[in-house]
């Protein structure tokens, strides 16, 4: 690797990578689908919201000739959209369906779990107590699902304790795929305690690759004395990997790419980790990793779980 001692602090000796990082199986999926719309299709083709939150990736879609949306008003009758891996709400499936647009469902299949669930607690009579962020696209895809009185979104512990449901009432508690076992743990301990017969899902709806970069992320700290988190401002997962690491006694901060590093944030500093999030090409954690190195740097990749899960694509992209 080439020298950056101009700027790097003498005092850095080792470069933690920590893996798994980068691209999970969703995100990897949501780009192959897009990937393969654009071989099957000629330009323009529209995508719903963000495909993935990451600007690189936006970034390269786009000068393919991918139009990013928000509102399905702005594309024209029978276009080709692709719905984001955060999923949508069933009004869009219908207003595409009206506009004839050729719809290709990125949508994470985790996330489509708890789509499915929400669906089939609601056809028992549960009242849904969704834990997740506000203005989320995913949590604005789940509550759709079921008419406003059968569902309840809280953010933190005090929206929970604000809630009055009665005892007799049955209840599920549902999770943004996003949150990690930490960020609803104390939730979670609250509801169990106020509603005794509360039911949790068979399993748990935090995705893998969430819970395994933010226990990774904890390894990390151990190590070292500050963590760069590759990723977009934008991305829920990437944040929580900035909180996770300050929580565990470490300076911390999130980062789109190498331009956004302070080379204050480097003075005697040993040791760095390194990690990013779900929606992060392995290309821009190389370029940082790259910026950072000169060689008398040692860069160790520290293991915490190997991912081999795979999602299959959707049958009509063949």
């Amino acid at each position: 690797m080439r020298i950056n001692a101009d700027f790097v602090a003498k005092k850095l000796k080792k470069i933690y990578l920590a893996s798994p990082r980068g691209f999970c199986a969703g995100v990897k999926r949501a780009v192959k689908i897009m990937d393969e719309v654009l071989k099957k299709y000629e330009a323009p083709i529209y995508v719903r919201h963000e495909i993935v939150h990451n600007k690189h990736v936006i970034a390269d879609f786009t000068k393919r000739g991918v139009i990013f949306v928000e509102n399905l008003e702005e594309i024209p009758d029978k276009s080709v959209v692709v719905f984001s891996a955060h999923g949508s709400p069933p009004s869009l499936y219908e207003k595409a369906k009206k506009k004839q647009l050729v719809v290709y469902d990125a949508t994470c299949p985790l996330v489509t779990k708890v789509h499915l669930e929400v669906k089939s607690y609601f056809k028992q009579g549960y009242f849904t107590i969704y834990i997740g962020h506000h203005d989320h696209p995913e949590g604005i895809g789940v509550l759709e699902e079921v008419p406003q009185q059968a569902i309840k979104l809280v953010a933190n512990l005090k929206e929970a304790q604000q809630l009055k449901l009665p005892q007799t009432q049955k209840v599920v508690v549902l999770t943004q795929t996003t949150l990690s076992f930490d960020d609803t743990k104390e939730i979670i301990a609250f509801l169990r305690k106020e509603y005794p017969k509360i039911i949790l899902p068979p399993v748990f709806d935090i995705c893998y690759a969430t819970q395994n970069r933010q226990d990774a992320v904890k390894q990390l700290a151990k190590r070292v004395e500050l963590i760069l988190v590759v990723g977009s401002k934008n991305s829920s997962n990437a944040n929580r990997l900035k909180e996770v690491a300050i929580k565990n006694g470490v300076k911390a901060y999130l980062i789109n790419d190498e331009s956004e590093i302070n080379k204050i944030w480097l003075k005697n500093i040993g040791n760095i980790g390194i990690i990013a999030g779900a929606s992060a090409p392995e290309t821009e954690i190389q370029k940082v990793v790259k910026y950072l190195a000169n060689q008398k740097v040692i860069v160790k990749e520290i293991v915490y779980k190997k991912e081999n899960i795979q999602f299959p694509l959707p049958s009509n992209l063949f």
